[in-house]
């Protein structure tokens, strides 16, 4: 059975049905063609890497998207992977092999999600835990500020007015910053 791919939605481009009565050698080219794009996909991700080193926001932020979208790529090659050679199996225990994997793989999957999960959690808390102290130090320059300016020891208003536009500078600085690492 042959589906037109243009009124297919991107799920139904990985059913078994897909595939059936196809030429079992193009089902066989496809069984072989996962490991190529596994490799064209970690090749992607070494590049991510890179780009979420870069010095621009836009493409660390692009970066992000393409890391989403390799790992619904690799995910879809996978399923549909699975999926043919289940229904290729020529006994229960290929068939129960097939499974193994794909419950091996999930279960990884599912791993990595906590630890990057993890991760996040913790580059949060020192991201806040950043922001927090150098608050607290703008705070306690413009407390300075403000007790020289009392005590009548702090300089003419223009030199008083100077300094507190630049702590508050500082300040605006600190909290215009996203709340993330890239």
């Amino acid at each position: 059975m042959t589906t037109d791919r243009s009124q297919t939605g991107s799920g139904d481009l990985i059913e078994v049905a897909d595939v059936d009565g196809a030429d079992p050698d193009v089902r066989e080219q496809v069984a072989r063609s996962g490991a190529d794009a596994e490799a064209a996909t970690a090749s992607l991700r070494d590049a991510v890497a890179a780009l979420h080193q870069a010095d621009d926001e836009a493409w660390r932020r692009y970066a992000v998207d393409l890391e989403e979208a390799t790992r619904r790529f690799d995910t879809s090659v996978g399923l549909a992977a699975a999926r043919l050679r289940a229904q290729r199996a020529a006994s229960k225990e290929d068939l129960g092999s097939v499974l193994d994997e794909v419950v091996e793989l999930w279960r990884s999957r599912a791993d990595e999600l906590r630890v990057r999960a993890h991760i996040g959690r913790m580059d949060a808390r020192d991201v806040v835990s950043d922001t927090v102290e150098e608050l607290d130090l703008a705070s306690q320059r413009l407390g300075t500020v403000l007790g020289r300016l009392r005590s009548d020891v702090g300089g003419s208003l223009a030199t008083m007015r100077a300094e507190v536009g630049r702590a508050l500078d500082d300040a605006a600085a600190i909290l215009d910053r996203p709340f993330h690492r890239s």
